[in-house]
């Protein structure tokens, strides 16, 4: 057996899994290389490499308005909402008397999801594969009502001006989007800190990249009400969100958000100023920083010649390095296991960037870590 098929994910190429025809795939694309069909991926990368590999590809399966399957495959994800979500989207596409196969290990809990999605369609699952600390379960398509999905509910953020006034706002979220439930404390910390950090000097135009729900530069907005702005993350449904969010704030004619991936080139440039929340994913028990380091490596392009950008991570992880080599590195603060970056662009960056890796989705790791995306 190759490494490729010893993948958790490959359990849908065991025989007996796949049946005839044409599948679609949440969150993979193995099932559509070997059946044809068409690939569901709101990850920008995985999205542009299905296409790459001539694959049919959408980032939302709401894009599928009229369009049936005689199989479908969803991949488990960490976020039960977004997996339910993801089943019930299936669901609708599924043709009569069709296969719903949910794959996933045991580690992200595919047995809980399993027993949950079970009682709610009214039938036993069958047990497909079972192998590599993972299985694949099938369910078919009757005419039941379906999986059930779940609220991701709006939460409060709030930023406080130089002069002391207070901006408080509400944040809606999506399933999937990082940090749907509240605002997590990487995001609280550069908040506390932002209008300190930029002083007296408004800021003329202002970047939040990897922007999830839009928190940071929404925040930034309500400070600063003469610049402009621009979100972008990899993440389609962040991008969705983000702009939900910037609709209902008010915020549309000068604030937009864009579907991009790191390795990607800046779609802009002459930034004043950038937030950033690096992400970053796990590879088993590893942390993946290539994302992370990707978004430094892309900063000389965002930033014009005199910008700077204010970052948060957890503590432990080494960003130190990789952002040195972009500019001048100051640490800021260091409290409640995250540190507060103030990063300005070196003369000597080029405004291209250096790209460690261009081509992968990893240039780095490190063990798993609290996380702070």
């Amino acid at each position: 057996m190759s490494p490729r098929e010893r993948r958790p994910e490959a359990l849908v190429l065991d025989p007996g899994v796949l049946r005839e025809g044409p599948v679609c795939e949440f969150g993979s694309a193995l099932a559509v290389e070997a059946r044809g069909g068409t690939v569901i991926t709101p990850w920008r990368d995985r999205f542009r490499a299905a296409e790459a590999a001539e694959l049919n590809a959408a980032s939302d399966a709401r894009d599928l308005s009229t369009a049936t399957f005689p199989q479908v495959v969803v991949h488990l994800q960490k976020s039960r909402a977004a997996t339910f979500e993801d089943l019930a989207q299936a669901w609708r596409i599924l043709s009569p008397g069709g296969q719903l196969l949910l794959t996933g290990t045991n580690r992200l809990g595919i047995v809980s999801a399993v027993k949950r999605l079970a009682a709610q369609l009214d039938q036993s699952g069958i047990v497909v594969s079972n192998r590599a600390r993972a299985r694949a379960v099938r369910f078919k398509r009757d005419d039941g009502p379906g999986p059930e999905t779940e609220m991701t509910p709006p939460f409060e953020a709030r930023i406080d001006a130089i002069d002391g006034a207070r901006h408080e706002f509400t944040v809606e979220t999506r399933p999937g989007v990082f940090s749907a439930k509240k605002l997590d404390a990487g995001s609280e910390m550069l908040l506390d800190a932002l209008a300190r950090f930029v002083g007296y000097k408004p800021p003329k135009r202002v970047l939040d990249l990897g922007c999830g729900t839009g928190v940071l530069g929404l925040a930034a907005a309500m400070l600063y009400p003469d610049a402009e702005f621009l979100l972008a993350d990899a993440d389609a449904r962040a991008v969705e969100c983000a702009r939900a969010n910037i609709e209902r704030l008010g915020f549309v004619d000068r604030m937009r958000a864009q579907w991009w991936d790191a390795r990607e080139k800046p779609l802009d440039t002459r930034f004043d100023l950038a937030l950033v929340n690096p992400p970053f994913h796990y590879r088993g028990p590893d942390v993946d920083l290539g994302p992370a380091l990707a978004i430094f490596d892309s900063l000389p392009g965002w930033l014009g010649r005199k910008g700077r950008a204010l970052l948060v991570a957890n503590r432990t992880l080494p960003y130190e390095t990789p952002l040195e080599r972009v500019g001048v590195l100051d640490t800021l603060q260091s409290a409640r296991g995250y540190k507060l970056l103030s990063l300005k662009r070196s003369a000597r960056s080029s405004g291209s960037g250096d790209r460690h890796a261009s081509g992968s989705r990893s240039s780095g790791s490190s063990r798993a870590l609290k996380r702070s995306r």
